[in-house]
């Protein structure tokens, strides 16, 4: 079972060179224990361009799809696995 916010739901997300150490999810830091995966789409560059990290991390027992919108310098959680 998981949860998906198809559009992202805003997180702050600490780095060290470019990589998510830790995030704060609902008044929480969560320290990223590893980085499972990581990925990089770049489509729409035509249109309303999408240029995003993806990394699906495990941070403090959590198991988390993260993306860094490369464009607007944000981050997001898209999705939480239970």
């Amino acid at each position: 079972m998981s949860r998906l916010w198809q559009d992202g739901k805003a997180l702050q997300v600490r780095t060290d060179d470019n990589l998510p150490t830790a995030i704060h999810w609902r008044d929480v830091w969560y320290t990223v224990r590893h980085i499972a995966l990581h990925w990089q789409i770049d489509v729409n560059w035509w249109q309303a361009r999408i240029y995003r990290d993806y990394y699906k991390v495990l941070a403090d027992g959590m198991v988390l799809v993260i993306y860094h919108d490369l464009i607007a310098n944000t981050w997001a959680v898209q999705r939480i696995y239970d």
